[in-house]
């Protein structure tokens, strides 16, 4: 089954993309790798990604008309959100809006976080080409109130669909979205701003685009997808930070898939040394990319 890759990314992971380019490469076998960021940061994205050409770079305020980080930021303080979670927000209606435009050409596509590797061969699809969804075992009640208000579906899986990825359908995301756009009860215009209208504006964390589709997959879709639980790791900082090298990898394969190096972990001396560098250098960059946007 033909898929597409997507990978929202912030200037903070840019560094580490390399690795994360490599491994998929490596291991999985999309069609097109479809980085999507900040057009005026892209020109700091390795060289060596630029130059692969099985990598595509897209604005992100250019997916779609009207949806910017700009727009998001506005819209959360309309609504009066006390956390300004607008990069967050944004990048779960990215990969949701990524269905919606020109560059999603295959009927399948895999959204895949920056900071996370592959370790080994990972299958996608069943034998029978069904999707698989990769299942967790956490749970945060906001994210299933403001499921309940945009589309009127309860939690009906006691597992989590949060992880580092997962294979969206285009025709059921574009049919999602339309459900939202054609809510007459919810209030905005546009598709993402009735989903933030909808959230609590006291909580931090109040969407979940994961916990949306695959709820609503369940309960329109039931039989399309097969869940799996996929051996992961997500504290792979913890170990020397970002600055990992094969033998450790390799030593993870042993009985994971993925691991994540997330960029808030702190891992023991002496790399803790080169991690607070890391994190200084990256700090001044944001400074730079923030004063870019505006």
């Amino acid at each position: 089954m033909k898929y597409d890759i997507i990978i929202p990314v912030a200037f903070r992971d840019y560094t580490f993309l390399k690795n994360t380019i490599k491994y998929i490469e490596d291991f999985l076998d999309p069609e097109h790798i479809y980085i999507i960021t900040h057009f005026g940061m892209s020109r700091c994205l390795p060289l060596k990604i630029k130059k692969n050409k099985r990598c595509i770079i897209l604005d992100e305020d250019k997916i779609l008309p009207n949806l910017s980080l700009k727009n998001v930021e506005d819209i959360l303080r309309k609504h009066k959100s006390i956390y300004l979670n607008t990069g967050w927000f944004f990048q779960q209606f990215l990969k949701m809006g990524f269905a919606m435009s020109t560059y999603c050409n295959n009927e399948y596509y895999l959204t895949w976080d920056a900071d996370t590797l592959p370790l080994c061969r990972i299958k996608f699809f069943s034998q029978d080409n069904c999707p698989f969804f990769s299942m967790k075992s956490e749970h945060h009640q906001p994210y299933f109130e403001t499921l309940n208000n945009i589309l009127g579906i309860k939690k009906t899986n006691e597992r989590s669909y949060i992880a580092e990825h997962m294979m969206f359908n285009k025709s059921i995301m574009q049919e999602l979205i339309k459900k939202i756009n054609e809510n007459q009860t919810l209030q905005g215009k546009t598709w993402f701003e009735k989903i933030i209208y909808s959230t609590n504006a006291k909580e931090q964390c109040s969407f979940s685009e994961f916990e949306t589709y695959g709820n609503y997959c369940l309960t329109n879709y039931p039989n399309l997808y097969v869940e799996r639980l996929l051996p992961s790791f997500r504290g792979g900082g913890y170990i020397t930070g970002r600055f990992i090298n094969k033998r450790i990898l390799d030593y993870l394969k042993i009985d994971l898939y993925t691991v994540s190096f997330e960029s808030d972990n702190v891992p023991p001396f002496p790399w803790n040394i080169a991690n607070w560098c890391y994190n200084k250098y990256i700090k001044y960059f944001r400074f730079i990319e923030l004063i870019i946007k505006k």
